[in-house]
């Protein structure tokens, strides 16, 4: 079981983590480091469609998947898809994230998970309900800890509108 203990100033210098009461520290799941993202300044609308082209997850095969989305700058809440190698039944879905599946945290640390609204159409951001100014694109993947190291994900995104 891979486990993530980093120091308490390392947490706070590395992963900009805050300090809560009884020596606890908690960390967004946007600042860790099995998290990959890219800055950008896109402000989303309600009801349009959005293409994000440039992001590649490598070597992901199921039944792990990887979250694709657009989050705002408070890191709590982002749109995007699934990119899995299999289509899914719905059209939006909520997800929390927080960390890859069997990770094992050290006791001090809590993780602020993000929320997502996600949409089954590789590629395509569809589940905008909301006005939303998104900071970044950034990859979350659902995976095993251990299994991390053999992908290659690569974020250098193109986002377009109403295609």
């Amino acid at each position: 079981m891979e486990v993530f203990a980093p120091t308490p100033a390392e947490l706070i210098r590395r992963y900009n983590a805050k300090k809560l009461q009884e020596e606890k520290y908690e960390v967004s799941a946007l600042n860790l480091p099995w998290v990959f993202k890219q800055e950008v300044d896109v402000v989303l609308k309600p009801g349009s469609r959005y293409v994000i082209e440039g992001v590649q997850v490598e070597g992901l095969a199921p039944p792990w998947e990887a979250y694709i989305t657009l989050v705002d700058p408070n890191g709590d809440f982002g749109v995007g898809f699934i990119a899995a190698r299999r289509r899914r039944m719905f059209s939006c879905v909520y997800k929390i994230y927080s960390k890859p599946l069997g990770l094992q945290l050290a006791p001090y640390i809590t993780i602020k998970p993000v929320e997502l609204l996600l949409t089954d159409r590789e590629g395509m951001v569809e589940c905008v309900d909301r006005i939303l100014r998104a900071r970044c694109v950034a990859v979350f993947v659902n995976a095993p800890a251990n299994l991390l190291q053999n992908f290659k994900i690569v974020v250098t995104p193109i986002i377009k509108e109403n295609v």
